[in-house]
């Protein structure tokens, strides 16, 4: 899920806000032009970013309504825009990386926090370069800001990884729980052909008892 806003501002304008449920956690991330997060993208508000210079940056949050929340994973795209990455900071806890492409166009963001956000916080600060051309109150930008789905991993199911064994419902057992749970032994591997012959052999015995049976009445009437 994701917004865009394209807009003509004095500098920039940049973001939107995006719901967050995880591990019975909800909430949103958004964008913030003000240390104290009071001008944001919360409730589909845009934002304008001014040209300061060296000094030009906004701010991401997350803004947790249950739960907690400790992962914060979502790219950044500038377009149209003289706007470029810079640097960035870390707030209230939060590690990891924020990554840019080498154009500066694209930041990659993906964040935790051990003790997990529970209510309105701030999660990094993003600096950014201005390359002033024309009329800065013409200039048109948009920003993209979207949550990066994580990727669920597939539960192995009847396999060995490494040195865990796993069995049908993808439950990490013992080897013999996994072998009893995923391996079958044929006690009698020919068994489906087995049958036939023993009809075959059962028809010849019924043959030659009827034919001796036969043949014993026949004797005993030209006695």
């Amino acid at each position: 899920m994701k917004k865009r806003i394209g807009l003509s501002l004095l500098a920039l304008l940049c973001a939107v806000l995006l719901p967050i449920k995880a591990n019975a956690a909800t909430g949103e991330i958004f964008a913030s032009t003000d240390i104290s997060m009071n001008d944001t993208t919360l409730g589909d508000k845009s934002i304008t970013i001014q040209d300061s210079g060296d000094n030009t940056q906004f701010y991401l949050g997350v803004n947790v309504t249950s739960g907690s929340i400790t992962k914060y994973k979502a790219r950044i795209t500038l377009k149209n825009s003289n706007f470029r990455f810079k640097d960035k900071s870390f707030s209230n806890g939060w590690t990891g990386t924020i990554v840019a492409s080498a154009d500066g166009n694209t930041i990659d963001i993906d964040l935790t926090k051990s003790a997990g956000a529970t209510s309105k916080e701030r999660v990094a600060t993003i600096k950014l370069d201005v390359t002033s051309t024309g009329n800065s109150a013409t200039n048109t930008c948009e920003m993209i800001l979207e949550k990066v789905e994580e990727e669920t991993p597939e539960t192995p199911k009847c396999q060995v990884v490494g040195n865990k064994y796993y069995d049908a419902n993808g439950n990490e057992v013992s080897e013999e729980a996994y072998k009893a749970a995923c391996t079958t032994t044929e006690e009698n591997p020919q068994t489906g052909n087995f049958l036939p012959y023993t009809i075959i052999i059962g028809g010849i015995v019924i043959a030659i008892g009827l034919y001796l049976i036969t043949k014993k009445n026949n004797k005993m009437y030209h006695v």
